[in-house]
């Protein structure tokens, strides 16, 4: 079921982006800059690492998938924080690079034939940032089930 959500942020945003613009290759590979995306996952690393939960977040996918049966309530809890940590993080870090890539935008005003495809990928920081937070919410949920029915099993 989670691998649905991941699907449906997919499609719906493919969709969105086909319907808005129609099936031009240079508006549809205008939404992936990589670079932007690999900063946002190179600067999350650490901040997991640096809160302790790197490892809870991996167990995450695997405690809210079923793959894994929870060996005790504090592993639920822990993954939970964890799986919270990164959504908190992609929205501040997006939002944060968003807002460097707008002073450099401002910085460079003299030429103005720049300013659209620089604005542009400045705003595919947030795109970045709040489609992980949507693909991580649902698996926030399962795991919220996860600890209330873990919960109601050892009462």
């Amino acid at each position: 079921m989670y691998l649905l959500s991941i699907i449906s942020v997919i499609l719906v945003t493919g969709f969105m982006c086909v319907t808005s613009f129609g099936v031009d290759g240079n508006y549809v590979t205008s939404f992936w800059d990589f670079y932007t995306f690999l900063f946002l996952i190179l600067f999350l690393i650490p901040l997991l690492i640096s809160g302790g939960l790197l490892k809870d977040f991996n167990n995450a996918f695997r405690l809210g998938i079923g793959k894994k049966a929870p060996a005790s309530l504090t592993e639920l809890k822990r993954a939970k924080e964890s799986v919270s940590l990164t959504i908190k993080i992609m929205l501040i870090l997006s939002v944060f690079t968003c807002a460097i890539q707008g002073i450099l935008i401002l910085y460079h005003v003299d030429n103005p034939a720049t300013l659209g495809p620089n604005f542009s990928v400045a705003m595919l920081s947030l795109i970045y940032g709040m489609g992980i937070a949507l693909i991580l919410l649902p698996l926030q949920a399962r795991l919220n089930i996860e600890i209330q029915e873990y919960i109601s099993e050892k009462e």
